[in-house]
């Protein structure tokens, strides 16, 4: 029917196979909203926690369609708005969040106008749809960080996909950048994606590496017990950037906050990252030029959305995964 599109949507937290297809209202743009016909859509780990009720679960209405990256085409939208039908556009939308019912792993999505961004024109559905949410995750950790030209920055997980981003914009920064990788992703985060250094973590401390030659700003995916060991590879007045994730302790954020304000220590922030076209038109525009590209992982058909989940939860992805919502696009 012309008013329902495909989805992705879970009533009930559990495992993979609580996500099923259905058929699901199709979106009504409000005032200042652009219609989307959705051609693929990133997965992130923020998609599976939500899933799994590990993050906001009270908050969480069902059923609930997960994901927030898109990339597609314009369908429709207001008259007076710089996007027309038929256009390539792709965004990072409030459907990651969890207090937000409809996400992006459906057919379509009515994102705001001023979250929109045009990509690459040689960049696929399938790579524009897998930037937005960690392109932009880096960069406003960066940001945030303060990181510039010359600088020494440890980027943690650089094989991730908040990291393999991360590593690349620091670098076009100017940045001298090192990250930590495990032994199959040594190579790919030097020679692939431009670490000047890489720290096998499994064989060696990044503490004990560090030590004698500290950083000006960590940026951590991770968090947990990485935070706590992050800071004895500071310089005293240099800055720690964690990215928010369901390990974070509020307690553990007051005292950073608290320190950093006090002079007691490296400065201390947190990266919750929102939607922002403008952002991503300049991570765009930096593709464009070749200073960043989309590692792909694995593609899926939006059909195997729990594949895709339970391959992402394994933790070994190189890049980035991807559903596939138009098949062939």
């Amino acid at each position: 029917m012309a008013d329902e599109m495909e989805a992705i949507v879970f009533d009930t937290f559990g495992p993979p196979s609580v996500l099923k297809l259905v058929q699901y209202p199709k979106p009504r743009p409000r005032k200042g909203e652009v219609l989307v016909k959705i051609h693929a859509a990133g997965v992130n780990p923020v998609d599976y926690k939500i899933r799994k009720g590990e993050m906001m679960k009270f908050i969480i209405s069902k059923p609930k369609i997960p994901g927030g990256d898109l990339s597609g085409v314009v369908e429709n939208a207001p008259a007076e708005s710089k996007w027309n039908p038929g256009q390539k556009v792709f965004a990072l939308t409030k459907g990651f969040q969890p207090w937000n019912k409809d996400g992006t792993y459906a057919g379509y999505y009515a994102v705001k106008e001023e979250d929109l961004a045009a990509p690459p024109a040689t960049m696929s559905f399938d790579e524009a749809g897998a930037m937005p949410l960690a392109a932009l995750t880096a960069f406003q950790s960066l940001e945030a960080a303060g990181v510039k030209e010359g600088q020494r920055v440890l980027i943690h997980a650089g094989a991730g996909g908040v990291g393999t981003f991360a590593i690349q914009l620091a670098k076009a920064r100017g940045a001298h950048v090192i990250t930590t990788a495990g032994p199959r992703n040594l190579e790919f985060v030097t020679k692939e994606l431009g670490a000047d250094e890489v720290i096998e973590y499994t064989t060696q401390r990044f503490e004990d590496v560090l030590k004698s030659n500290p950083v000006d700003a960590v940026i951590d995916p991770v968090g947990g017990p990485v935070e706590t060991r992050s800071y004895a590879v500071l310089k005293r007045r240099g800055h720690y950037q964690l990215i928010l994730n369901e390990k974070t302790s509020p307690i553990r954020i007051v005292t950073g906050v608290a320190k950093g304000l006090l002079r007691m220590g490296p400065t201390y922030g947190i990266t919750a990252v929102s939607p922002n076209g403008a952002q991503l038109q300049k991570i765009s525009d930096m593709a464009a030029d070749g200073k960043v590209k989309v590692i792909l992982d694995r593609t899926y058909p939006l059909v195997d959305a729990p594949a895709a989940h339970e391959y992402l939860e394994q933790g070994h992805a190189r890049g980035k995964v991807v559903l596939k919502v138009v098949e062939g696009s």
